[in-house]
């Protein structure tokens, strides 16, 4: 049984301070806010880490060196946990998968393409847990319908192994949850509508299908295990056991939260942290939003109401949002952001939620970051 609800959205306003420092730099009442933190950074078209150490005094740039590859900036990336993995398309028309575990600090490849270098195969999604690593793909026909597939490849043997499943619908999403592999897919040829599927990770056989309308942003792993299905105007969860449609949210015009058009995000237990496109609430194409699931709130973290003129142009120079975090042990939401001037470089900010909102401290990026981790 569907129950319908109804988002609102609330502006965190923050108290203006005119010391050069900012608003909250030296705060005495805080709990340590002890913290280390691995950065992803873009710059010049390739990824690399910047490691952070946080205290009460501020964040600093450790110049220890990270084991992590500098790679290209992908066109396909999935986050797992600590791990995150990228798809490398190579020259001769082969691809490779890298998956990079932040917390352990190392890296495993395995070759996706090698018995047919077919330069015009067009890779949809990627995914991994475990042992194994996904990819959906298509290969164009000119005579008869598109070739859908989904390749499940075996990581633990060298080269790797793998299985190939057809699919009946066009893949445009993949992600992992318990061992499932949750495939969202549209129906290009009848319908026009697109369905969320549940396959077997390891033989890739079908175990669910719902068929969700036909405007569906994408999908997402909420922090409960349950797939979050997002629309322009509303969102549903789906029980990612039984598959049963479960909460259905609508939002009202204007109150949008955005998530679903969102290329990063972080979830917590019942909240995500995403940038969300501003509209006319801010002067940043992008700011920093929290949405509760529970309480069915948007809450936005704007600049201009938790630092002053000269601090947004002059001090940090802040152009955009490009990633928004959380640091759980401390309660504190990480937003990272582009500097202005195409200099590459970016920052680092923390910032108390509400119900007490409060700037803390920032570091300077040499490069934009895209992704975070607490270690």
């Amino acid at each position: 049984m569907k129950t319908y609800l109804y988002a609102c959205m609330f502006i965190a306003c923050f108290a203006m301070g005119c010391s050069e420092e900012g608003v909250g730099d030296k705060i005495d009442e805080s709990p340590s806010l002890l913290a280390d933190y691995t950065v992803l950074v873009q710059k010049d078209g390739v990824l690399k880490t910047a490691l952070l150490n946080a205290d009460s005094d501020g964040i600093t740039v450790n110049s220890a060196q990270s084991d992590f590859e500098v790679v290209p900036m992908p066109d396909l990336s999935y986050r797992h946990g600590s791990k995150l993995g990228f798809y490398i398309p190579q020259v001769d028309c082969s691809a490779k998968i890298s998956i990079h575990d932040f917390s352990e600090d190392t890296v495993v490849h395995t070759t996706v393409f090698t018995e047919d270098l077919n330069c015009d195969r067009d890779v949809k999604s990627i995914a991994f847990s475990g042992n194994k690593a996904l990819v959906a793909y298509v290969i164009p026909s000119e005579t008869k319908k598109d070739n859908y597939f989904l390749r499940i490849l075996d990581l633990t043997k060298s080269p790797s192994s793998f299985t190939d499943v057809v699919l009946s619908k066009e893949p445009k999403q993949l992600l992992v949850s318990d061992n499932k592999v949750f495939l969202l897919s549209l129906d290009t040829d009848i319908t026009n509508k697109y369905a969320l599927t549940a396959l077997n990770m390891d033989s890739g056989a079908v175990t669910h299908e719902v068929i969700l309308g036909d405007d569906v942003l994408k999908i997402s792993k909420d922090g409960m295990g349950n797939i979050l299905v997002s629309y322009p105007n509303l969102h549903s969860i789906i029980d990612g056991n039984t598959m049963i449609l479960g909460i259905t949210t609508n939002y009202l015009l204007g109150k949008e939260p955005k998530f679903g058009y969102a290329k990063s995000e972080y979830f917590g237990e019942q909240t995500i942290y995403y940038p969300m496109a501003s509209g006319s609430k801010s002067s940043y194409p992008n700011i920093a939003a929290v949405y509760d699931f529970k309480e069915n709130m948007s809450v936005l973290y704007i600049y201009e109401n938790f630092l002053s003129p000269e601090q947004r142009d002059l001090k940090y120079e802040i152009e955009d949002t490009t990633m928004v975090s959380y640091d759980a042990k401390n309660n504190l939401i990480l937003i990272g952001y582009k500097k202005k001037g195409g200099s590459g470089k970016g920052g680092l900010m923390r910032i108390k939620p509400i119900p007490d909102p409060k700037f803390l401290d920032n570091v300077d990026l040499d490069g934009i970051p895209m992704e975070l981790f607490s270690n």
